[in-house]
């Protein structure tokens, strides 16, 4: 294994994946595990905004979220090393990719589609869940979306470095395990 390496490594492991894939539970386990700090980059953004993000794309709008979630990461990637979980939508365009592989290592954790669905379901709050009247939208109809938007991403979640797929009801810790080994075998 290449643990010295590892070791090392000067970057920062930046986690991908679609939106409710379990980015930030992972990524918190993964930091532990590594010895590392961690940071979601949606609760940074919170934080900087000093609002919601449903609130952002309320009264601001997608595009202006889109760039504050760019400018944050930028921050991060100067100033922070550790492991940073990204938001569902943070790789849009090929600049961002070729960003982060510059700044260390990129990670898609892969979730199937249903798994997703029901954890967007459960999560209220997430923006795609309600329609332009405030109703949360029916399981199909939310599924058929999900999936035109993912089909949109995929381009770029196919372009990481690191990729472990799960079932979205294995432990966690044994899906960090399983990422660290994967980690080891890229540095």
């Amino acid at each position: 294994m290449n643990e010295h390496r590892l070791n090392r490594f000067e970057g920062s492991f930046y986690l991908s994946g679609f939106m409710g894939a379990g980015k930030s539970s992972i990524g918190r386990l993964l930091a532990k595990e590594l010895g590392l700090e961690f940071r979601d980059l949606d609760e940074y953004l919170e934080q900087k905004e000093k609002t919601t993000i449903p609130e952002i794309f309320k009264t601001k709008g997608e595009n202006y979220f889109r760039q504050k979630e760019w400018e944050n990461l930028l921050d991060l990637t100067r100033t922070f090393k550790g492991v940073v979980a990204l938001g569902g939508g943070a790789l849009h365009n090929q600049h961002i990719i070729d960003h982060l592989k510059l700044n260390g290592l990129l990670i898609y954790i892969d979730v199937p589609m249903d798994v997703i669905l029901t954890r967007v379901l459960n999560n209220p709050k997430r923006p795609i869940v309600r329609d332009e009247h405030g109703e949360i939208k029916s399981r199909e109809t939310l599924k058929r979306e999900l999936e035109a938007l993912y089909s949109k991403r995929i381009e770029f979640y196919k372009q990481v470095e690191v990729k472990v797929i799960t079932s979205g009801y294995e432990n966690k810790n044994l899906v960090v395990k399983r990422l660290i080994d994967k980690i080891k075998k890229h540095v």
